[in-house]
């Protein structure tokens, strides 16, 4: 009866036993498969940012060792599936030499990309200064000037925001595209077009003291008026 109740025993705990081993080895499989995950995730954000770049006929460079990196997943793969366990995949450092070449390539692919996508955005979308360097060009005094760079402000701050960040859908595409054409839209009154006597007029209109009558010539009343703007100006007697 004491054997009997042995043998029980022993057989109870090799079942716990490898009950104990499979859980384990569970999970060690879940771990790796999480952290696979986290660079599958990488890999199809830049995959799918490829396409839209390349639907939007943006020239992409080839990354380096994508191939080497493609073939190495494959063996690993295969021989997985022939043995799949955990010590298939850390055997021969496997599994330190996969994560490593999927980093690589998820780092220089990235890297790639948005130097790729810089070169696209300095050379194919608009060209234009920063409203800081905007407001040096033109008469800030001027309504139109005026009305007109807060538009260019509104619109640049939106489309500056794409400078280093790739977009990644098509809506986003097409909201920057739209952003570089409305800004090439905007015209200014120039410095250069505006004849001396109506910036002087139009400086003292913006001082404290305001334009006495001798700066409304009849060339700064022509310039008014075929500009549309006489109607903006009044006088009063002080």
């Amino acid at each position: 009866m004491l054997l009997n109740d042995a043998q029980t025993l022993r057989s109870r705990l090799v079942r716990a036993e490898s009950a104990s081993a499979g859980i384990e080895e569970a999970n060690v499989l879940a771990s790796k498969k999480s952290e696979l995950a986290q660079h599958a995730a990488r890999i199809v954000m830049l995959t799918r940012r490829n396409a839209l770049l390349r639907n939007a006929g943006i020239q992409l460079t080839p990354v380096q060792n994508a191939d080497k990196t493609r073939q190495l997943v494959i063996q690993i793969g295969d021989r997985f599936r022939e043995s799949p366990k955990s010590a298939t995949l850390v055997d021969k450092q496997r599994w330190t030499k996969l994560t490593a070449a999927l980093t690589e390539f998820i780092v220089s692919g990235e890297t790639q990309q948005k130097a790729d996508w810089r070169a696209y955005f300095s050379n194919k979308l608009f060209g234009g200064v920063p409203p800081e360097q905007r407001k040096q060009t033109i008469l800030q005094s001027l309504p139109a000037n005026k009305s007109a760079l807060e538009h260019y402000t509104f619109l640049y701050q939106r489309f500056n925001e794409y400078r280093n960040t790739v977009p990644s859908t098509v809506e986003a595409m097409r909201e920057l595209h739209k952003y570089s054409e409305d800004l090439a839209d905007i015209e200014f009154v120039e410095n250069d077009n505006v004849p001396q006597a109506v910036r002087e007029f139009f400086g003292a209109t913006s001082s404290a003291t305001g334009a006495s009558l001798d700066l409304l010539t009849p060339e700064v009343i022509e310039w008014l008026r075929t500009n549309k703007m006489l109607t903006n100006y009044v006088v009063r007697a002080r």
